[in-house]
């Protein structure tokens, strides 16, 4: 075997056993009954915050399931990437939190503060730490910009699209803040230049969505 068959061999031999390290992580997601439970309860308060934009009189499941998606799919991906790295990672709500999306559910109440819980994680690496906290909102960033440009080529869905916008682009702005336990505190105390970066586009997709 020459040199170059052995590198080659060698690095087959490496792309497979990440191939393979990373198919293990992938599948160590894990729940429980008492995470599903606080999710559940957790989503429930979110479409009624949805729900009350409207007075519960009417509103479509389109609207519904964007106004939904941006809260679930931001707490999923902190727990995916979590349980990636091989931490513990499950969802849990916060009583104070519970309540104040509850009264938020309100239709008289002029704001809407929707924060139920938030995913608990046992890491000690800062680089993943700050990964895990900043993948939160920048699916709401992907979301957004998604509805934005999908709101250019669908005119019959373009108001929910837009709306859809504009939540996600509060949402990634609003836990992007560097404040107490946001993410937005977790990913500045990493990396600073990526939570500008993050911040910028957050409030440009906002503004962008809303105007």
């Amino acid at each position: 075997m020459n040199i170059y068959d052995a590198k080659r061999k060698k690095m087959l031999f490496d792309g497979n056993r990440n191939y393979k390290t990373i198919s293990a992580n992938t599948l160590r997601i894990k729940t429980s009954k008492t995470e599903l439970l606080h999710l559940t309860i957790a989503t429930l308060l979110v479409m009624g915050v949805g729900l009350s934009l409207n007075g519960y009189r009417s509103v479509s499941w389109q609207f519904l399931a964007i106004f939904v998606s941006a809260f679930l799919v931001h707490e999923l991906a902190h727990k995916f990437l979590a349980q990636y790295y091989g931490s513990w990672a499950e969802f849990r709500a916060y009583m104070w939190g519970l309540v104040v999306t509850a009264i938020s559910a309100i239709p008289m109440m002029p704001f809407k503060f929707i924060a139920p819980g938030a995913v608990m994680i046992g890491l000690s690496d800062r680089s993943k730490f700050g990964r895990v906290a900043l993948v939160g909102p920048l699916t709401n960033l992907a979301m957004g910009f998604s509805f934005l440009f999908l709101s250019v080529f669908f005119n019959s869905l373009s108001p929910y699209f837009v709306v859809g916008a504009s939540f996600n682009g509060w949402i990634a702005l609003f836990n992007l803040m560097p404040f107490g336990v946001l993410d937005g505190q977790k990913i500045f105390d990493w990396n600073k230049l990526i939570w500008a970066i993050t911040m910028a586009a957050a409030s440009g997709l906002f503004i962008i969505a809303y105007l």
